[in-house]
């Protein structure tokens, strides 16, 4: 007894199935509906790809340099590095912000014909094509001069769909605007973003940087309550104070979390400042930490480890000298810990007593004064 053949049932492309020989070549409507999924997966990845090509392609500035210490009557350059756009096309503008004050426009520069006009004994603008480079030039430093230096470029890159619609107004009124809000905004559309670099702090100074990168540890960690433990990173006599300090892990993922940081003024007789940065873990935690420092004298990283083991920083540059005995060094710095510690809680004690014997007085002097009124004469 035979068996008839099972002939499969396949979708045309129709609302009706259609019954084919097995022997048949595949219709072209049989083809298309199979490479419609494929289709739609391309539709998916190409989105994916634009998406991911316009994050890419926006425009970034970095600034690297925190801070930058010069004496007086020297010169000082500013860099800015500048991605997502071509160097060469771009109008780059510089702005500094004093202490206080609100952020001024200074200059902006395309090439050596097309720039703002600017004070020409006080700064100077130049790009470098190969580095993608924007460098500002500050001669002839003076007191006034102390500022944080920002560059800044208008990002055309964003696509239309994340703009916002602009309703222009029937009737325009004329308003009459400082000449450095209109150059700031030169070379703008409605819809553009300005975007602006992380800054730079130009400090004038006859002091100058220094970071001593034998002062810097990790102090050995110690445990607090709910399984919890804490480690400082420990940071003495540098200047000036700016610097930037993180918490990584081995895979140079920064921590956020748990993070506290105390910086303190120098002393009268010295201009140096010291600073502590904890960080609260689980005490469970398999990860390794390090304590990230960065600095215009130098940058590097100091690893947490046991407290029978040491710790010399690492510099992410250079070669320095480290300490022949680094237990010397850790107990320099946690007696230096101590010390101050000490002297604050007796501040506080004797300020508090001193309150005590204040309020004491104000209530005797209270209730004298009731006494002395029965024993006035009428």
């Amino acid at each position: 007894m035979t068996t008839a053949p099972v002939i499969p049932l396949v979708w045309g492309g129709g609302t009706q199935p259609s019954i084919r020989d097995p022997n048949l070549q595949p219709s072209v409507s049989d083809i298309q509906a199979q490479l419609k999924p494929v289709r739609m997966l391309l539709v998916q990845v190409l989105i994916v790809a634009s998406i991911w090509s316009y994050g890419a392609a926006q425009v970034q500035l970095t600034q690297d340099q925190l801070s930058i210490t010069r004496k007086p009557t020297k010169t000082v350059r500013i860099d800015c590095k500048v991605s997502g756009i071509s160097i060469g096309d771009a109008f780059i503008h510089w702005y500094r912000q004093r202490p206080g004050e609100a952020p001024e426009w200074i200059l902006y520069f395309k090439t050596q014909t097309d720039k703002s006009n600017f004070d020409k004994e006080k700064f100077s603008v130049d790009k470098t094509n190969e580095k993608s480079t924007c460098t500002l030039t500050v001669d002839k430093l003076t007191y006034n001069d102390m500022a944080t230096y920002y560059c800044a470029c208008w990002d055309r890159t964003v696509l239309e769909s994340h703009r916002q619609t602009v309703q222009k107004p029937h009737s325009v009124q004329l308003k009459i605007w400082p000449m450095s809000f209109c150059k700031a905004h030169e070379h703008s559309e409605n819809n553009d973003i300005k975007v602006f670099g992380s800054g730079t702090k130009l400090i004038v100074s006859s002091t100058p940087a220094r970071l001593n990168d034998t002062m810097i540890q990790v102090l050995p960690p110690f445990t607090e309550q709910d399984g919890k433990v804490s480690y400082m990173c420990f940071i003495k006599d540098f200047h000036p104070n700016v610097i930037k300090v993180t918490w990584e892990d081995q895979n140079k993922n920064e921590e956020k979390n748990g993070v506290h940081e105390e910086i303190w003024p120098p002393d009268d007789n010295q201009q140096s400042y010291s600073l502590s940065s904890w960080l609260t873990i689980d005490k469970n935690s398999s990860k390794n930490y390090s304590c990230k420092y960065q600095h215009e004298i130098k940058g590097g990283f100091v690893p947490t480890k046991s407290p029978d083991k040491p710790v010399a920083s690492q510099t992410t540059g250079g070669c320095s000298q480290k300490p022949e005995n680094g237990t010397t060094v850790s107990t320099d710095i946690t007696d230096s810990f101590i010390h101050r510690t000490a002297s604050l809680i007796y501040i506080v004690l004797l300020l508090k007593s001193t309150m005590y014997y204040v309020i004491v007085l104000f209530f005797i002097y209270r209730m004298q004064r009731p006494i002395k009124r029965r024993g006035k004469k009428p």
